[in-house]
């Protein structure tokens, strides 16, 4: 899948920082500097691959060296060190010519300074000093930056660099994806709605329109070998019911292997499934539940009804997570102030890796196809922490992140014969909802076990978009 084979290091450009003016009438100090440099690149190569020119960057002529290479590797962010005192002319022209997240590490060699300190010590340990005139102007030219301070022994500080850069890894992982829309927009889901060209240029991520007969097509090309396997293998790792009539568990299964084959050949990283064009479609018949969980298990987040934005907010989740969810809104239980979460009968496998014979394959409980029903699942979700993401466009024309962290109750899911969960939020449910009607969320949303909001918070501003916490 063209998610799995994308590199997701990071590669960090270092700029430590300096003054060259000092080295004229200073120059025994610069040789101390380079050395407090080279400390501070060491610390950074835990979280990545650290790329620098092996000098202080101390000048334009510096910087300039240093964005030349930092564009040659493809740096994914830009880390300023505060070796010593520096002046923002020497790096921000080239910030600008090379748009790159900005690290700005507010640090020295010592913890703490002591009372007698001397001159030459003070040299090395001033290099805060310049950190406003630095942020003054990336604030001014509207650079996406973050002000990490503290100590290189700081647990603060290594918190700190790590949920920057796994926002950084979301970023990269996100940009230059592709979502595959099979079918069309659910009619009258008018909130999903939203401009390809904006989200092109905000996410770096584009739609490809996947045609009925691409799929139809597909699915006659699955070899019958290729489908008995997956079924024999699919009925020896879960539970499979037995009351499918006819063809209709062995058409699911066909079905999931086209699907596949698409994503592949389309070379898609996430895709949303408008299913009534396959189960009302006479050469498949079926549902595409079992396809859809199937594809969330390798990594490939599939959104239902044409949602995209749901889907890029299921990537996102994919990248921070490993295993995010497709779900919506689907009961109030105002006695418990909780709310039933589901949507019809797909779930991520990827969650059951553990467990799979807690998964049952059912016929899907409403939808009747051409062929049949075809294969849904019933899962109890584990319970714990868990956020929720809503991607959507503003009415000013940009876009904004919605997010929502509550807890999945240990509740056990109703017999509806599709996957739900209960789910209690931080705010009682007419608040939640009157909060979440007032930022403009869509319906569906993606979903992911922990608490993703400082990676999130770091990823919106880094993206540009608007951050609103429910």
């Amino acid at each position: 899948m063209a998610a799995n084979k994308r590199d997701n290091e990071v590669k960090i450009g270092y700029m430590p920082l300096a003054h060259d003016t000092y080295w004229r009438f200073f120059p025994e100090h610069k040789e101390p500097a380079l050395s407090a440099a080279r400390r501070y690149k060491e610390y950074l190569s835990q979280f990545g691959t650290v790329y620098e020119t092996g000098s202080l960057i101390d000048s334009p002529a510096r910087s300039r060296e240093a964005r030349l290479h930092f564009q040659a590797v493809d740096v994914d962010v830009v880390v300023l060190a505060t070796v010593t005192y520096s002046t923002p002319d020497d790096v921000v022209l080239d910030l600008k010519r090379f748009s790159r997240p900005v690290i700005v590490w507010n640090t020295q060699v010592s913890s703490m300074i002591p009372d007698d300190m001397n001159f030459d010590q003070w040299m090395l340990e001033h290099g805060v000093t310049g950190v406003p005139g630095l942020t003054n102007l990336l604030e001014r030219e509207s650079l996406p930056y973050f002000l990490i301070s503290g100590h290189y022994g700081s647990e603060s500080v290594a918190q700190a660099f790590s949920t920057v850069l796994k926002a950084v890894q979301a970023f990269k992982s996100v940009w230059g994806s592709r979502i595959g829309v099979f079918g069309h927009l659910y009619p009258g889901m008018i909130d999903f709605g939203y401009d390809p060209a904006l989200m092109y240029t905000t996410f770096g991520v584009c739609t490809m329109p996947i045609l009925d007969s691409t799929v139809v097509a597909a699915y006659e090309a699955v070899k019958a070998e290729d489908a008995a396997a997956m079924e024999e293998d699919l009925r020896r790792k879960y539970n499979v019911a037995s009351d499918f009539h006819a063809e209709e568990f062995s058409r699911s299964v066909r079905l999931a292997l086209a699907m596949k084959r698409v994503v592949e050949e389309k070379r898609l990283d996430a895709v949303s499934v408008y299913c009534q064009s396959m189960w009302q479609q006479p050469q498949i018949g079926v549902v595409s539940c079992l396809g859809n969980s199937l594809l969330a298990q390798a990594g490939i987040f599939c959104s239902c009804e044409g949602d995209v934005p749901t889907a890029l907010s299921g990537m996102i989740l994919n990248s921070l997570s490993g295993q995010a969810v497709f779900t919506e809104i689907w009961c109030n239980d105002f006695a418990n102030d909780c709310f039933m979460m589901g949507h019809s009968g797909q779930m991520n496998l990827g969650l059951f890796e553990r467990d799979p014979e807690s998964v049952r394959l059912t016929r899907h409980p409403w939808w009747v196809g051409c062929h049949g029903r075809g294969a849904s699942l019933q899962v109890t979700m584990p319970c714990g922490k868990a956020t929720m993401l809503s991607l959507n466009p503003t009415r000013d024309g940009h876009w904004r992140m919605i997010v929502t962290v509550g807890e999945i109750t240990d509740r056990a899911p109703v017999p509806l014969g599709a996957p739900n969960f209960f789910m209690k939020m931080q705010k009682p449910i007419p608040e939640f909802l009157e909060s979440l009607g007032r930022m403009g969320s869509a319906h569906h949303f993606a979903l992911a076990y922990g608490d993703c909001t400082p990676h999130l918070m770091a990823l919106a501003r880094m993206l540009g978009v608007e951050y609103e916490c429910v």
